[in-house]
Parts: C-alpha cells; structure tokens; sequence
C-alpha cells in the first residue's frame, strides 16, 4: 500500500500541473462550438408577399440588386493606403504609400453616388486564413475551430462560396492558393498560384494579371475573385515605408483602374483588404494598424441615394450578409456580421431617391432578414453549446419580439400606399431595434470567442509553476530521505488536490464570467510554502552542484529559452540534437577523466618508464585502454544520434530542407529503391527483436517455461513477421491493393494489435522472467564456480553462498536463472513489446529510427551508469562500500541522467519524422488496421497519438531503467571503475539488491518520476510564458501556439507513461515479494523485504 500511496500523491502532482495547463488553454486558445447548418432559399421568415415583382433580379430571401460581381482582395491592404491626402503637392515627399491608390479618389469624386469607402475592420486574430473564413462565413475565426492556422483545411461552416455554387452562379478564382484548400473544387475556373514565400512580391499578383482581364471580359462568371499578395509581402519583406511598397500599390491602382473602365451596369466591385499592418509590416495581433484594412465599393450603376459624408468604420463580418443579399442569395447560416445599411438605402425601381419612407423601408427589409437569420444562428449554438449567457439572449429575444410587433403595425400602411404622421420615425425606430440586436449579438460573441483571457492565462501559468515546485518538493525532500508524510507534505499534497478540485467545479458550477480568483491565491499560497519547504528540506544545495547536474541544467535552461525564439523554435530539431550531443560529451569526458586518474592511482608513485624508441605502436593495448573505450562509446552514440537525421521531416518555415526519402510512402517510392528499402526496414525490425532476445538470454531471463517466458519468447517474433508482411502489402500498388477486401487489407495489423496485447496482459500478470532451478537436476557449480563474472548468468548464488554454505542439503541456495537482472528484463520486455505496436503505427520507412533508439537507449544507459558509478569514487576519497558503489547517494539518482532522457524524448520526438506543426501529424496511421468510418474518436485518436509521440512513449516507459541498470554494472561500468569491480565481484546481486529494500526502491523510483514531471512541467510554464508573451508576434498562431499545444501533449503523454510504468514496476516487485516468499523460511531469515 505504500507505493500505492506514492502514486496517488504522484497523480495529484501531475493533476496540478495538467489543469494549469488546462487553464492556461482556457484562456490563450479561441474556441467555439461550429454549428454544421446552412441556409436554405425558403426559409420561414421570408416575407411571402414581395413589393416589387417583377424588378431586379430574382433572389431568395429577397430580390438581387446586382447579377455579378468582382471581388478583390488585396492582402494587407490597410486603411491609410486607401486614404488621398489632397494637401500633399506633386514632388513633394511623402511616405512610399501615400496617395498611390488615387483611382479609388478619382471615382469618388466623379460618380459619388457610385462609390462607397469604409475602414474595414478585422476580427483579432489577424492571420490570413482565419480572415479568409470571416469574410466568406460571416463568423468569428479562432484559433482551434479553424484547425488551419498551420494548415489550410477545407471550411465546412455555411459561406457565400457554398451559398453561390447553390443557386447555379458560376464562380471564378485567382491568386493565393489557400483558396483552393479552403474551397475544394468549387470554382468553375480557378488560376491559383503558391502563396508562402514572402520574399516573393511579384509571382502571385503577375500570374493573376496573366489571366484575370481576359476572363473578366467573358460572359461565362458570376462572381470573380482575386487575392493579391504583394502588398502583404512587401510588408513582411521591407515594412509599408519602402520604395517597394510605392510600386505595389501603384500596380493595385492600375489593376482596380483596368477593372473599373470595363465593368456591365449589372456588376458591382469589391475591393477590400483582409487584415492591415504594423510599422514593421507585421501582423496577427489586435492593434489598430492590424485591425483597420479597407474597403472600396463601386459600381457603373448607382449604389446609394445620398453622397457618402464621411467614412465609417464596419466589421469584415458585415460584407458576407451584405454581398448575399445584393446578389439574392440566403446569408449563410453562421453569419454574425450586419447588413452595410448605406447599400439598401436605394432601390432603382422604387423611387426611393425621392420617398424617405421607402428607403428606410428597404433597409428595414435587410436588416430584418439579417437579424432573423442571426438569431436562428444563435438558437442553434446554444443547443450545441453552453457559451452564451442566458440573460443576453433573453434581452435579444425581447427586442426581436418588439421589433417584429410594431412592423406589424406599421407595414399595411406602407402596402397600401398611405404614409400617416411619424412612420418614418416609427421605421427608424425598428431599424434602430434591429441594428442593437446584430451589434449586441455580435459583441457577446466576440467576447465570448475571440478574445485573449488574461487572467486565466495568468491563473493557468502559477498553476503550472505551483505543480513544478510541488514535484520538485518531492524530489528532492525524497532525495534527503525526509518523512514524506510530514506536515509539509501532506499539506501540499491536500493544498494541490484542492485546488485541482476548485478549478474542476468552477468550470462545472460557476459561469465563466467569474474569474478564478481563489485558484489565483491558492496558487501563490502553494508556490510560497513549497518553496520554504524545499529550502529546509536541502541544508546545502552543495549536495546537487555536481559537474552532472550543473552542466545539465544549464543545458535544460537552455533548451527552455529556446521556447522564447520563433527561429529556435523552427529548428528545435537541431537544437535538441546539438544538446543531446554536449551531455554525451560530458559524460564521455568525465568516464575517460576518471579512467585516467583511476590508471594513475593503480600504478602509484613509479618512476617513469621510457619505451624505446623503436617498439611499435601497440593497437591491441591502445583499443583495451579504457579511456579509448570511453571515447568509442561516446563516438559510437554520437554516430547513431546524428544517423536519425535520415528520418527527420521538414516544416514549412525550414529553408533549403528536403523531406526525408524514408517519409515516402513504399508504394509511392521508384520501383528500383522498393525492395532495398523494404529489406532494410525488415533487417532493422529483425534486429531490434534480437538484440532483445540476446540481451534477456545472455542474462538468464528467457530460461524456463514459466507464461512469461513463453509469451516474451513468441510473441515479439510472431508480431514481427506480421508487421513486416503488413509493410509488404502496403508497397502493393494502389490497383492491386484496392483489389483486396477491407479485411485482408487490415488482418495482418490486426493479430499484431491482438498478439501484442495478450503479451501485455501475460507481462503484468506474470512479469518475472526467472527460472528457479529444480534441485533434482545436474549440480550447477560448474558455472557457478566460473572465473569470469560477466559470463555467468546472474542468480541468487552470491547472495546465499555467505549465509547458508554450512546449511544442510534441503536448505542449500537455490539457483534461479535471471535473478540478477529481474528488474530490468520485465522492463525491457514490456518495453520491447509496446515497440511493435509502435514500429507498426510509424511504417515502414520511419520504423527503423525505433531501432536506433533502442541502440541509442542502450549505449546511454551504459554510459549513465558508468558516471552513476564515477560519482561513488571519489578519486579523493578512494572507493566507497560495494553497496554504496551499486546503489548511489543517498538520492540514487542524478539529476543529469533525467536532463539526459528528457532530451532524447525530444529529439526522436523528430527523428520518428514528426514536427511541432498541425502537417506533420500522420493521419493514416488512424486506419493501421482498421477500415471504414469509426463510432468514435478514441481509438483513432489514441494510435494517431502513439504516432505522433512515439519518442516520448518510448523513452518514458524506458525510464525506470535509470534506477536499475546501474546495478548490473555492466560493461562500462567495468571500464569506468578500471578494475575496481574485481575487488566487489563476489557481492554482486545486480538489480536484485534493489529488492532488499523495498522502502528505498519505491522511494527511487517516486524520485524519478517526480524528477521526470518537474522537468516536463518546466518545459510547459517556460513554453506557456512564451506563448503569452508573443500573444500578439506576428508567428503566435503559425509557431508559437502549436508549440505550446505540443509541448501539453508531452507532458501529458510523458506524464502518462511513467506512471503507468511505476504501476507495472510495483507490480515486479509485488510478483518478486511472492516468489521470495515461497522459497525456504531459512533463505529469508536475513532478508529485509517490504
């Protein structure tokens, strides 16, 4: 019960973390709820009786003013480029964006009742995709509903796109390409061109002019739409206050000119700009110069009744209800935006130049048909969602309901032609009404969905920081062999599950309109007492500034600041690398520095020995020397690390960088590479399968016929030859492979998942892999009695020699197989098994860098523990006990060794072809083994999951080897201590010692996870900082968003698997207590067992 007890303050300690995060989310991450409706033609609302028959063009809700239009957008087109400053003289110096658009001036000035000019407003954040989405949707964009701020995906929401292709309007498209990922196969005619480099002013906007006048002058469109891209480039390249910026806007203006001269009476022309920009030409943020793009409409035909006084200000969101209803289309079901009051003002056939009862009818008329389809919209979404507030709808209500009453009233008098005193009042009133409505609906969206919580964000950071220090509490008050269930203890324990339960109800019972100022207190309270605690708990901090641990935490800051670049950020991948490589070195520098030393101290004081001249190099003795043996180790893994970048896989921002060949799928790869890189995905599975085999046989572990045996003997094999004939089927090709049915198709998959899921279930059921010698058998002091220690197989031999060798024959030491390495073979068979399922989920081509971190995960492990070693013999000193020597410090763990996991989590987190972006996520890997739609998403989710984080379940789950390989003191630790092993040789038990002390295992391996959470959740608060930091850099949604999101998901998944991994080492432990106990009572006499 007490490594039960251990685990429950161990989840409670990842639960504070995890729900800061949480918290943090809550706030930095705009969200709702996608309602998947559209509008429809006959709509209830839909005034049955028309006033006008017979006039305009025949439309849906109400009829279309124009049958065609142009819609231009100029990217980054902000307001101060349309605005012409009559003041400036011709010569005369003024900003390069000045005055350049002066058509716009022109037309104003010569048809005013045909232009409108508008500070078109953007809805935060301003990135281009999400843009795209509000003025074709009519809603708020956010963050994680779009799912294609790092991604374009097809928009599924109700848009004028879909609204158009309805009614038979042809629709012709040209420029950014993220249209066409957007809207898939929805124009007619479409010339898109690729859209990412911003360094690229010209491509984009030549290659639409190659094409855009010609179509144009056909009769074959409805609508045309051309997305502009030099301006926005120009701004990121050079800023709006350069001489680039002036020759941009001057070939917008000829552009929006050309146009102009040649458009039909039937047309109107848009031309607007999706969001603005800053001084440095930046843009993502909600600033002014962000927020402010602009707007220009025109049409040959009058548009309004009166000349435009000055310009106003209206959201991006109004152009979707307004275009729809100009064109006689249903505003799409999700709009939000308010009909431009100013475009329905006049209606050609209606004279309502001269009558101001019937232009404010017109507009009373839109405004109703907008309203009404809001407030459907909002019906809707409270169903699916429980955002709004219930006060704010029921006031909307209210007004919908007045509105409705009193046109009642009035509209039979306006039908029979009679104008009595104060309608026109009573319309403005019911204008009034309806324009509150769209502005107070939009407003409580807008706060609701695209809005920056500050004091979540805050609330969520101290959260995290506060579940940082409680597991580093933890930590290290273990390390000092302090009463965990002291009062310090339980009152962080008690402190943090309160708070965790705080934060759930508030969610579940309080409306989120109340902030979370309890959580905010209780926080600070935690952080300040644990902080005290710790600084009791260590009387010197002397204890853990060792070479290790110093140059490792400067390595884990380093790697945390990282998280401040968007650069670094870009190429983490490097930088994990470069990192990973340094702590090698060091440790590699400390093994060969002691070897050195250690050679010293053994010779003594001699004199100095000359060789002669003429004696050859001696190559036998240079390679047995131990520090050449130390340097080879080292180069060997620098070798096998910097070989994983065969596999690495480029994002989008990574210059000059070429996807990997192995990234490929295998039917897509030339025929003439397929079969060796068939054959060498298969070798590297067929050898990582054997090395484990090797490894638990040289040991002693896979003797016997116990069910665990049996099952890690089979089962490994079994389940890769499945995989490998699985891969086979894959490189089929397509024709042959679609002949197939679904389930042969999937089966091979399939008896992997079913092969090794038994495995798991025989392992934790049975994880002792040991064989308890019958007595009844052959004597075994033959290889009891053999010279060489490290060819014996370890057993309980040693143990039992010195206390029952005058012990009568019924009570002689049994001799059990694997002893020695019990620990370690049951993680190492768990750990091989779910490496299958893992090998099968990443293909064929990326399943090879599993190898490599099994080959990487062993040569570390060596070297760990040879400097686990070091660190118990001081060379001032001279060596400690043999039990100190296999056990460590009083802490049995270095903090480097957790810096040294945590980094190769990270860099196979890349070398399994996986970057920090929404692309590089592998979505096939949902159907490995499965076929057809899925009932729900948490089987799929969970293998593209296993997929994505294949580095970090990997080294995870590997992670309590880090408290039990250095018992085995393998092979370089043998070179490390340089022949002090010998004089410890006839004691060692390897990891069995561990068991001889129950209290102290639970305590290690409750250290190590503690460590492994304090330095996840380090990551996360330095990751969480930078996001809100850079809330509004220009690259917050495209790098430093999905970095925070990833870096949750590795805490949470690392988190996750070394607890399900200390479970499953309690459990050995639990099954070795069982064995132990049913060996002779005389065996155990001496023997301390929890």
């Amino acid at each position: 019960m007490f490594g039960i007890k251990l685990f429950a303050i161990l989840f409670i300690t990842f639960c504070l973390t995890f729900t800061g995060a949480l918290v943090f989310l809550k706030g930095f991450l705009l969200s709702r709820t996608v309602v998947e409706q559209a509008s429809v033609c006959n709509e209830d609302f839909v005034l049955k009786a028309d006033d006008h028959s017979g006039h305009g063009i025949k439309g849906c809700w109400m009829h279309g003013r124009f049958k065609r239009a142009i819609i231009i957008v100029i990217d980054a087109l902000k307001y101060d480029f349309m605005v012409f400053d009559e003041s400036l003289k011709e010569g005369e110096y003024a900003a390069p964006f000045k005055n350049k658009l002066r058509v716009m001036h022109d037309l104003a000035k010569r048809h005013p009742l045909h232009t409108l000019s508008f500070k078109f407003l953007a809805d935060p954040p301003t990135t281009t995709l999400q843009r795209l989405k509000g003025l074709t949707t009519g809603s708020l964009p956010t963050f994680v509903d779009a799912g294609a701020n790092f991604q374009s995906t097809e928009i599924t929401e109700d848009n004028i796109i879909d609204q158009m292709l309805k009614q038979n309007r042809s629709m012709t498209f040209f420029g950014d390409d993220t249209w066409m990922s957007l809207f898939p196969n929805r124009f007619d005619k479409h010339y898109e061109f690729p859209s990412f480099d911003v360094k690229d002013l010209h491509t984009v906007d030549n290659g639409i002019l190659n094409h855009f006048y010609e179509e144009i002058q056909k009769a074959d469109w409805d609508v045309a739409i051309a997305h502009f891209l030099g301006v926005d480039h120009c701004g990121h390249r050079y800023g709006p206050n350069h001489e680039a910026m002036r020759d941009k806007l001057s070939q917008m203006n000829d552009v929006i000119r050309n146009v102009t001269q040649g458009m039909q009476q039937d047309t109107i022309l848009f031309v607007m700009g999706d969001h603005g920009m800053t001084r440095t030409g930046d843009h993502g943020g909600d600033s002014n110069d962000e927020l402010e793009a602009g707007l220009f409409i025109y049409s040959p035909t009058q548009l309004i009744s009166r000349k435009q006084s000055k310009v106003r200000s209206v959201s991006q969101k109004d152009f979707v209800p307004t275009i729809s209803l100009l064109l006689g289309l249903p505003i799409p079901f999700s709009n939000l935006g308010m009909v431009i009051p100013e475009l329905f003002s006049h209606c050609p056939w209606w004279d309502t130049d001269t009558h101001e009862v019937r232009r404010i009818y017109h507009r009373v008329k839109a405004l109703r048909l907008n309203v009404l389809q809001i407030n459907r919209y909002l019906k809707a979404y409270k169903e699916s969602a429980s955002d709004l507030p219930d006060n704010v709808l029921k006031d909307l209500q209210a007004k919908i309901h007045q509105a409705e009453e009193e046109l009642k009233q009035v509209a039979p008098d306006l039908v029979s032609g009679r104008h009595p005193d104060g309608i026109v009042k009573q319309f403005q009133n019911i204008e009034n009404i309806y324009k509150q409505y769209a502005q107070t609906a939009k407003e409580t969206c807008q706060e609701v969905w695209a809005k920056f919580d500050l004091k979540l964000i805050l609330t969520g950071i101290l959260i995290i920081l506060s579940g940082v220090i409680v597991s580093l509490f933890y930590a290290v008050a273990w390390g000092k062999n302090e009463n965990f269930f002291s009062f310090p203890s339980m009152f962080l324990s008690g402190g943090a599950l309160l708070l965790v339960l705080y934060v759930v109800a508030h969610a579940l019972l309080l409306s989120e309109s109340v902030p979370p100022l309890m959580a905010f207190i209780m926080s600070l309270v935690i952080i300040v007492f644990a902080t005290v605690c710790i600084k009791r708990s260590v009387s010197s901090f002397t204890t853990y500034l060792t070479q290790d641990n110093v140059f490792a935490s400067v390595l884990m800051l380093m790697y945390c600041c990282l998280f401040f670049s968007n650069s670094y950020i870009v190429h983490e991948d490097s930088v994990c690398f470069y990192l990973l490589q340094s702590l090698i070195a060091f440790y590699s520098f400390r093994i060969m520095h002691f070897s050195a030393n250690s050679q010293k101290r053994s010779s003594g004081p001699q004199k100095v020995v000359r060789r002669p001249k003429s004696s050859k190099f001696d190559v036998m003795q240079f390679f047995a020397n131990p520090i050449t043996k130390s340097g080879m180790l080292a180069v060997s893994v620098c070798i096998v690390l910097r070989s994983t970048n065969l596999f690495y896989v480029c994002r989008e921002e990574q210059n000059n960088c070429t996807d990997s060949f192995f990234s490929t799928p295998l039917s897509s790869v030339d025929k003439a590479l397929v079969n060796q890189r068939y054959l060498f995905s298969l070798a590297s599975l067929g050898l990582m399968v054997y090395c484990v085999r090797h490894w638990l046989t040289y040991y002693g572990n896979m003797t016997g016929s116990d069910a665990g045996v049996i099952t890690i003997r089979y089962a490994p094999p079994v389940a890769a030859v499945c995989i490998g004939l699985y891969w086979a089927l894959q490189a089929l090709p397509d024709s042959a492979l679609d002949a197939l049915s679904p389930w042969q198709q999937a089966v091979l998959a399939q008896v992997v998942y079913v092969v090794v899921g038994l495995a798991l279930c025989v392992t934790v059921v049975w994880p002792l892999l040991i064989f308890n010698h019958p007595k009844s058998m052959s004597p075994v002091a033959s290889f009891l009695n053999q010279a060489d220690m490290a060819s014996v197989i370890p057993n309980l031999y040693n143990q039992l020699k010195v206390q029952l060798s005058s012990s009568p024959e019924d009570q002689k030491p049994p001799v059990v197989y694997g002893l020695g390495s019990v620990y370690c073979a049951s993680l190492v068979s768990f750990l091989s098994l779910v490496s299958l399922v893992l090998a099968l989920l990443l293909g064929d081509g990326v399943a090879p860098s599993l190898a490599l971190a099994t080959l990487v995960l062993y040569l570390c492990l060596e070297i760990y523990s040879a400097v686990s070693a070091i660190n118990q013999y001081p060379c001032e000193d001279g060596a400690r006990d043999a039990e100190d020597a296999d056990t460590g410090s009083d802490t049995g763990l270095l903090f480097s060794g957790l810096v040294m996991l945590n980094l190769l989590s990270s860099t196979f987190f890349y070398a399994t072809g996986h970057q920090a972006t929404i692309p590089s996520i592998r979505f096939e890997s949902a159907y490995t083994g499965f076929y057809g739609n899925f009932n729900t998403m948490i089987l799929p989710g969970f293998l593209i999951w296993m997929n994505t984080f294949t580095g970090p379940v990997f080294f995870a789950l590997a992670s309590p080897l880090l408290v039990t390989w250095p018992a085995l003191r393998a092979v370089v630790v043998s070179v490390a201590q340089n022949g002090e092993r010998q004089q410890h040789q006839d004691r060692w038990q390897g990891d069995f010692k561990l068991f001889n002390n129950g209290i102290k295992l639970r305590r290690n391996m409750f250290q190590l996870c503690c460590g492994i959470i304090t330095i996840s959740g380090l990551k996360l608060f330095f990751a969480a900082c930078a996001a809100a930091l850079h809330r509004r850099h220009l690259m917050v949604w495209k790098i430093f968003a999905p970095r925070l999101v990833y870096e949750v998901a590795f805490f949470l998944t690392t988190s996750v698997c070394v607890m399900l991994i200390y479970l499953f080492v309690l459990r050995v432990d639990k099954a070795l207590t069982i064995f132990v106990d049913s060996l002779p009572s005389k065996v155990k006499e001496k023997k301390s067992v929890e």
